[in-house]
């Protein structure tokens, strides 16, 4: 029997001995992480740049905005936010926030 790990892929449990249980101990092939793109796929999205160190000080609104986004941190201070569809009014709100309080600034808006 399986179980799932942190990044949701199959993992194999070990019998005592230190074997893969299952048939013949194979789930397929191995795959990487999940791609901010299709984490985010059908949800609304906006990539903010922010300054690097301000970066966990996001997350941490973010988190704390009791679901209104979810936050993928690229490299640097460049984040994606990804919204429930449903939550349009709130996530906009939640980024002229970061905005005003942060200076956080939208790439599209940079272009």
């Amino acid at each position: 029997m399986g179980r799932n790990d942190s990044n949701s892929r199959r993992v194999a449990s070990a019998s005592p001995a230190g074997e893969p249980s299952g048939a013949a101990g194979q789930l397929g092939p191995a795959r990487g992480p999940l791609s901010i793109a299709d984490a985010s796929a059908g949800m609304l999205v906006q990539h903010v740049l922010v300054h690097p160190a301000d970066v966990v000080f996001v997350k941490s609104i973010v988190e704390a905005s009791d679901g209104v986004a979810l936050l993928f941190a690229d490299r640097g201070g460049e984040i994606t936010l990804a919204a429930p569809l449903g939550r349009g009014d709130e996530f906009a709100e939640l980024v002229r926030d970061l905005e005003r309080d942060v200076g956080a600034r939208r790439r599209d808006a940079l272009r």
